[in-house]
């Protein structure tokens, strides 16, 4: 029998979670970070930055879905949505679903486009006339950007590491707040209450200080370390909830996991989520 590889992933030094592959695909490191894609029967092709999985073929769907719908689904008539990050192109497709919307995506690294493009072809929606590719620094994009230009932005950023450090601060969060029109809202990755309640609280914090409604909701991601993680929303005037557009919800065609149910349920938690995160959740 040949020896199997697998790849493993190491988070905060106390938990590891391994994916058996069948071979390395690609590996090259890009002015920011490493970047590797690798091939596995049980989950598909796999994106690897900096040896964290990005995405696995065969959950993606989940985490874009999720992303993409809850907001836009909860915003009255979303026309102009921002996306740091989410250089594979998952998040804009399903935004893009939705006919009456425009999309910026900012993506800082030219190489994990490129990348996505070859071996995820089928994840991104590139030729849409709708989305607007931008190659640079998310947060300098955001810096520079003129008040109330967008309804909904959607951080889709790696971990707190490297080129997306900076997107996990007050600094960064008061020009996303000053972007959005008075009705806009922020959705953003939120890590998982599992293996990093400390870096949510953190988050869910930094949100908090800018936006009248703020709440995580969560999700199951079987490639991602704990299986159980969670975005962050942050409104300044509608509820995710209260005011979900039902219909809207209902009538996207061709999806895998959301629907109405699932959007209302994903902001349920558990008792002691409740009481460990405290008024940090605001709703």
């Amino acid at each position: 029998m040949g020896v199997k590889m697998w790849f493993e992933e190491i988070h905060n030094n106390f938990f590891k979670q391994g994916l058996k592959i069948e071979k390395k695909l690609f590996e090259t490191k890009s002015r920011y970070q490493k970047i590797e894609v690798y091939d596995s029967k049980e989950f598909g092709k796999i994106l690897v930055i900096d040896d964290h999985a990005m995405l696995c073929q065969k959950d993606e769907f989940i985490y874009h879905e999720m992303m993409a719908h809850v907001a836009v689904c909860t915003h009255k008539e979303p026309k102009k949505v921002l996306i740091i990050g989410g250089g594979d192109g998952g998040v804009a497709k399903e935004v893009l679903r939705h006919s009456n919307i425009e999309v910026d995506l900012v993506e800082i690294d030219q190489k994990v486009v490129e990348v996505s493009k070859e071996f995820f072809p089928e994840i991104g929606d590139w030729e849409n006339k709708r989305l607007n590719l931008i190659i640079d620094d998310g947060i300098k994009f955001v810096r520079d950007a003129k008040d109330k230009t967008y309804d909904i932005v959607l951080v889709d950023s790696t971990d707190p590491e490297g080129p997306a450090k900076g997107l996990f601060n007050k600094s960064f969060y008061a020009h996303v707040n000053r972007i959005l029109k008075d009705d806009g809202l922020v959705v953003a990755q939120g890590e998982s209450w599992w293996i990093d309640i400390d870096l949510h609280k953190e988050i869910l914090g930094i949100i908090g200080e800018f936006f009248k409604i703020v709440m995580p909701y969560r999700f199951e991601m079987y490639s991602y370390p704990g299986c159980n993680w969670n975005f962050i929303l942050g409104s300044k005037f509608y509820h995710p909830t209260a005011d979900m557009i039902l219909q809207r919800a209902e009538l996207i065609d061709d999806l895998k996991y959301y629907n109405s149910d699932i959007h209302k349920a994903s902001f349920i938690l558990p008792n002691y989520i409740k009481k460990e995160l405290g008024n940090l959740y605001k709703w």
